[in-house]
């Protein structure tokens, strides 16, 4: 596939960042164009269209994925739908990028790779951290040793969302609630740099509201080896960068990544607290053009999944969230 003719799923303000970099890579490649995006309200998919020049709009996503001329969807809605428009979208023949979490379990998700699997298509979680080259930097610091072997993983990621609750934030039918919104970023941190695995033993704490939702959560791991994390999330503290970074230590050294799901650059420091190598790559626009080129190459090489965000990465991280949610105090 040459040229991705892209349909976006839902109109909210994740969906304006996805075509904000869908359009800067459409100028600066022209592998990826937009063409259409769909709402259960018509006139905010006009809007929308309006607003990124997109050709396209629909009333309903059903319209949207009868659409021969769409090649590929991102699914942009509340966590609850993830799994079944990416169904939907992947019986449709479209090829799938699906904002995470990928649904709001990992029994739920399963039917997804299956429905990717039998058809032959392209389905990815849009993890856009693990595509970000400063996180990636990181990653080959702590693999290729620079740190000697891995001690301690801090990584936090806490934010002070305003109180809505029909909002998706704090409406448990909608999957709110920090594990799923924030966590999976510091959950997934600790898996990467573990290496793709799950730890070995785990305590967790949640402090939750009356009707489920998780405001505040505390996580530890702990791996073979001696790698221990600290883990938190919220989505009711102020988020200052000292609750948005993360920190990696090992024997020789340590790694910071301020903002680390969005990091814009990342430091190796030696033992005594030293610089060693500072790798600043500043977004081409919002970060999220990275996980748009991962998709683009992927479906120009005939793939059904990334190496960098598996279907086994986004069962293993669900199972994970499932485990925590399931033995929190």
């Amino acid at each position: 596939m040459e040229r991705i003719r892209w349909g976006i799923i839902a109109t909210g303000g994740i969906a304006g960042k996805f075509a904000d970099a869908c359009s800067f890579e459409s100028r600066r490649s022209g592998k990826s164009v937009l063409s259409g995006v769909a709402s259960r309200d018509s006139s905010k998919a006009a809007a929308f269209a309006k607003e990124w020049g997109i050709p396209k709009s629909y009333g309903s996503y059903e319209a949207l994925l009868a659409d021969p001329e769409i090649d590929a969807v991102y699914v942009a809605t509340p966590h609850n739908s993830h799994a079944e428009l990416s169904i939907a979208a992947l019986g449709a023949g479209k090829a799938v990028l699906c904002e995470k979490p990928v649904s709001l379990t990992a029994e739920e998700f399963r039917p997804v790779v299956d429905t990717a699997r039998g058809k032959g298509l392209f389905f990815m979680e849009a993890m856009w951290m693990k595509f970000n080259p400063s996180f990636r930097k990181a990653l080959s610091w702590a693999d290729g040793g620079k740190v000697g072997a891995l001690k301690f993983l801090r990584a936090d990621f806490c934010l002070d969302a305003p109180f809505n609750p029909k909002g998706r934030l704090y409406d448990p039918a909608l999957g709110g609630g920090a594990i799923l919104d924030v966590g999976i970023y510091p959950i997934t941190c600790a898996v990467m740099f573990a290496g793709k695995r799950k730890p070995d033993s785990f305590s967790s704490y949640m402090k939750r509201m009356e009707n489920g939702v998780d405001l505040y959560d505390k996580f530890a791991f702990s791996y073979p080896g001696g790698l221990e994390t600290d883990l938190s999330c919220a989505i009711t503290l102020q988020g200052l960068e000292e609750l948005r970074s993360a920190v990696i230590v090992g024997e020789k050294g340590s790694i910071l990544l301020p903002n680390f799901w969005t990091a814009q650059e990342a430091t190796l420091l030696d033992a005594q607290g030293n610089v060693l190598e500072r790798f600043d790559s500043p977004f081409d626009r919002n970060g999220y053009e990275y996980e748009i080129r991962e998709v683009e190459s992927c479906l120009a090489e005939g793939r059904t999944e990334s190496a960098i965000q598996t279907w086994a990465d986004s069962i293993m991280v669900m199972e994970l969230m499932d485990a925590l949610r399931a033995a929190a105090v």
